[in-house]
Formats: C-alpha cells, structure tokens, sequence
C-alpha cells in the first residue's frame, strides 16, 4: 500500500461557535515526546495562514508570514510571541490568544483545542463518569465490572452487535454478532487502534473519511487529556501505525462528528451500512453500551 501524504487525511472541518471560559486546574503531568504543544500547534497555525496568503496573493511569494509581522497585527511584542512559541512563558492570556486565533483562521474547533492547550476549560463537556483528577480505572477493573445483564443481553442478541466500551471507545466485552463482523477487534483493543488493522482496511470501504475523522476527534482528546499517563499510553499505541503518524501531522481537529457519517462496511460477503445506538450506562465506571444493526447497500449507494 502506498504511504499517503498528510493532506490527503484531512477531513472536513465541523464548526461550533465555543469560547474559552473557567481556568482548570491541570492534573498530573506526564512529560512524553507526544504531549500536545500550545507553542508547536500556534506556530503551525502561523504556517499554515502564511501558505493561505501565498495563495490568495495577500502576501507575496517571496515574504513570509513572519513573528514580527503576526505579533504585529496581533498588537503584541515579536519576543514575546516567539516565547510563546517555544512554550517558555506561563499561561497565555486568553484575550492573546483569542487575537491570534483570528489572525490564523483557526476554526472554532481549532480555538477549542487552543483554549485546552493553554490550560483554559473550554465549554463542552468531558468524559462522562470521569471525574476532576482525570483519573480512569485499570481496564481489568472494566473487565470485571460485566454484569448479568449485560451478559444477557449479548447472549439474546443474535442478529444485533451488541458491545460495551471503556473511554475512547476500548471494547471491554461484545456479543457473538460483533466478533463475526470485526474477528479482530478484541477486549482491550480501542476502535480506533483496530481501523488501522489489516482487517479494518478490507472492512472499512469509507477507510480514509471515518478514520481521517477518527484521528482529528482524537487530537481534540489529547489536547484536553493528554496530560494523563492513561491517554499517553493510549497515544502511544496508535502511534506504532505509521498511516496514524501522516494523519496526526495533519494536525486536523475536531470535537464532534457529522451527523450524517455512517460506517459502510465490507462484511458477511456483502456490502452494508452499520448504524449505531450508543447510551452511557448507570454504572460507578464510566461503561457506554452499544448495539448496532447492519443495513445492505443499495446498488446504487
């Protein structure tokens, strides 16, 4: 297969008007390679606005969108943005970096993404059933936590693909009906480390869109808990997939999914659409339950 450069797994931004509000008070730093830089994605934001001038004729070919010239008309000192930019200053006031934003074209996603970054509580809400230390039980503890009827349900679900979840979706047990349809995908193992499988690739027929999307909602993870040693870990093994690491240095971001995604899927030797109910359970864990139904494809689709 052939390696794929990075702008071909951009997906389409979803817009949502949000502002930063309340400061959080960060957990437990993990210092890894792969955190999330407030710095590193404002200088990419400054790139990528001088590569968009380029090309509208704004800026001249031979210029370049410099600090001086961004600091400028962002009505702040260039050192003090190139400190930004090397993440050598505290807390970035959030009026800055509101008029950096504008300066970039960020999308309000991209704004969301900032606002966690620089350590401000943006107004969407996090993982339900976690609670403010950030913390997540050892998926044994998940494991363990299968009740009876949860149990029976799989077991009289036979047409139905019935699974339960962790957070980001890690499959923490599914009925007979899942396993036909995705045999890789096993208890431990996160949805979107399986879509870069050998398997998902043959399955997945809209391969590059859902998981393009995939990759950009997980940057919008990490910028709000990849301080945590539990979303390190899980970062680290979705960076063993080389296709994860083109996508990533996209840089897309995105905090919701479009409504009218579906999962088209090559299964059970034919073609399907999957679509999918998922509720968070009355449970002390944080456990989503899902069912699934697969629908077959018109000729037309």
């Amino acid at each position: 297969m052939r390696s794929r450069h990075p702008s071909e797994f951009t997906p389409a931004r979803v817009y949502n008007p949000v502002a930063c509000s309340t400061r959080e008070d960060p957990p437990r730093v993990v210092n890894e390679p792969t955190k999330p830089s407030l710095g590193q994605h404002l200088t990419f934001l400054r790139k990528r606005e001088e590569a968009r001038r380029h090309e509208t004729g704004d800026l001249p070919a031979a210029r370049k969108f410099s600090r001086e010239r961004a600091a400028a008309e962002a009505h702040i000192t260039a050192s003090y943005l190139t400190k930004v930019e090397r993440d050598e200053v505290g807390q970035v006031d959030v009026g800055i970096l509101r008029v950096l934003a504008t300066t970039y074209q960020a999308s309000d996603d991209e704004w969301r993404y900032i606002c966690d970054l620089a350590g401000y509580a943006s107004p969407y809400p996090s993982i339900t059933g976690i609670g403010p230390a950030l913390e997540i039980a050892r998926f044994e503890v998940f494991e363990s936590a299968v009740t009876p009827i949860m149990n029976t349900e799989m077991t009289e679900a036979t047409a139905d693909l019935v699974s339960f979840y962790a957070p980001q979706r890690r499959l923490i047990t599914a009925n007979r009906a899942y396993y036909d349809t995705f045999p890789t995908h096993r208890p431990g193992m996160y949805m979107l480390e399986w879509s870069f499988t050998d398997e998902a690739r043959e399955i997945m027929i809209n391969w590059i869109d859902q998981v393009g999307i995939g990759v950009a909602a997980h940057r919008g993870f990490m910028g709000r808990y990849g301080h945590t040693a539990w979303a390190q870990e899980y970062h680290e093994r979705l960076s063993r997939f080389p296709d994860f690491r083109q996508m990533w240095e996209a840089r897309a971001v995105t905090y919701t999914l479009p409504l009218d995604m579906q999962s088209r899927l090559r299964v059970r030797g034919g073609l399907y659409t999957l679509t999918m109910e998922n509720w968070q359970m009355q449970h002390d864990l944080p456990i989503v339950r899902s069912r699934g139904r697969l629908h077959p494809l018109s000729a037309d689709s």
